[in-house]
């Protein structure tokens, strides 16, 4: 029975030696247990394009332009009259404030000239400097010749109402037209309001009457635009207006 543990135990320990030196065998040598099982795969990298480069902006191209002075901003590569401002400066003398301003496609023209033609002029001027691929818009104001005084005054204006009617008839601008022409021609001058009522009717009444239509033709004057200052009106000696009565009922405008 000993014995046979014995050898036993021998046999144990010489396949326990074998295996040992096997698996120090597969170590040295690289046969070893396959190790794919154990490694960590790689982490899929996505391709990530590179960033865009900045698109670059071009400012859009203005200018501003008066007889002494010339600014722009933008880009001016592609305006073929810009190395001529000098010249565009000097087409903007003729007039009071005039100014030219746009971009490269439309140009306003502003200010004011003494006359229809030299509005015309400065628009023709411009757009032969421009070209014809330049819209030119003429705004050029026209401004309004002075009154030129005359050195005869008009006759007195005589505005005629309708019995007992005091509002102005309905030819009163046309008759009073001169006597306005005449007053914002001469400052100096001032003008005379003298009302008349027929026979009829009581003596206060048509009073009233002439002293009424005289008033209403004194507004007229004044919304025309002369100055209440040179307005006056002046009761005649007798605002009886004679015996034809449609002659009678009347306002007489004149001038001093």
């Amino acid at each position: 029975m000993h014995n046979n543990q014995s050898s036993y135990s021998r046999w144990s320990w010489t396949v326990a030696l074998i295996l040992a030196l096997i698996l120090l065998w597969m170590l040295f040598t690289g046969h070893g247990p396959n190790t794919s099982c154990c490694e960590v795969a790689p982490v899929a990298t996505a391709n990530v394009a590179p960033a865009a480069e900045p698109i670059a902006v071009t400012q859009v191209f203005g200018f501003s332009a008066t007889a002494n002075d010339f600014t722009s901003d933008g880009d001016n590569t592609n305006v073929s009259w810009f190395s001529k401002s000098d010249a565009l400066k000097a087409l903007l003398v003729g007039g009071e404030d005039l100014q030219a301003q746009g971009d490269d496609k439309e140009v306003v023209l502003r200010g004011s000239v003494s006359s229809e033609e030299t509005k015309q002029k400065t628009g023709g001027d411009a757009q032969a400097f421009f070209g014809s691929s330049v819209t030119v818009d003429n705004q050029i104001l026209v401004k309004s010749a002075e009154p030129v005084a005359t050195t005869v005054a008009p006759p007195a204006a005589k505005l005629y109402f309708d019995t007992g009617a005091t509002a102005q008839p309905a030819d009163s601008a046309a008759t009073l037209a001169p006597i306005i022409a005449w007053l914002n021609a001469n400052p100096a001058v001032k003008a005379i309001i003298s009302g008349y009522h027929d026979s009829r009717g009581s003596k206060a009444r048509n009073e009233q009457l002439a002293k009424e239509r005289a008033q209403s033709t004194y507004d007229a004057i004044v919304a025309a635009g002369i100055d209440a200052a040179r307005v006056e009106m002046r009761k005649p000696q007798s605002v009886d207006g004679g015996s034809d009565l449609n002659e009678a009922r009347r306002v007489e405008v004149s001038v001093e």
